[in-house]
């Protein structure tokens, strides 16, 4: 579904690492992210992330899937700590029942999608046997929707990278196969939580 569609994506936030398709060259772009990831860190840079640092960041290549329209890797801090953020476009019909699958929900609104949730929950990693968070920004017109989302990880490093993930949803301009634009519609049946950036859920 995704091949047609075409999306382009900033952020003023730093930390942001786009990740290439799968097939591209990712020897590369793990010599240019290290270089980039350097300059960042500055001081706090050593010998120890000297050898870390590409590692983490072919470990976050491995993750990349066929269905990611976009993928990228978020740095929000000078530490060896990342994200992993996918936008998706899947049919409606895809999108789940956040509210069923114990997520908190709240609406938002995308200068450049139009009106859609953000979705937070709390969730159990059985591979680690360890707690951790996600989120998903999703904007549907009733027959498409676009997800970005923050894969399972530490719940800190969702809140870290959360104002991020915001402020990438509001400069995406998404076109459809036919070249028109994607716009959003508001939210049917919307039931609230409570408000602000919350990792609802169980734990």
């Amino acid at each position: 579904m995704t091949a047609t569609w075409r999306i382009s994506a900033s952020s003023a936030a730093p930390g942001w690492l786009g990740m290439p398709p799968l097939g591209g060259d990712d020897a590369a772009w793990v010599a240019e992210s290290t270089t980039a990831l350097r300059a960042a860190f500055g001081e706090r840079w050593n010998d120890e992330l000297d050898r870390a640092v590409p590692a983490l960041l072919q470990a976050g290549l491995d993750r990349r899937e066929a269905d990611d329209l976009l993928s990228w890797q978020l740095w929000p801090l000078a530490l060896p700590l990342f994200s992993i953020v996918r936008a998706r476009v899947v049919g409606s019909a895809a999108l789940p029942d956040f509210h069923a699958a114990g997520a908190a929900v709240q609406p938002i609104e995308s200068a450049s999608l139009g009106p859609g949730v953000q979705v937070t929950a709390r969730v159990r990693l059985e591979e680690a046997d360890a707690s951790a968070a996600l989120a998903v920004l999703a904007f549907d017109d009733g027959e498409h929707a676009l997800a970005l989302s923050i894969d399972p990880t530490v719940a800190e490093v969702v809140d870290l990278s959360a104002p991020a993930l915001l402020d990438l949803a509001g400069r995406i301009d998404l076109e459809r196969p036919d070249g028109s634009a994607f716009r959003a519609a508001p939210p049917a049946g919307l039931v609230v939580d409570e408000p602000g950036w919350s990792l609802g859920g169980a734990a």
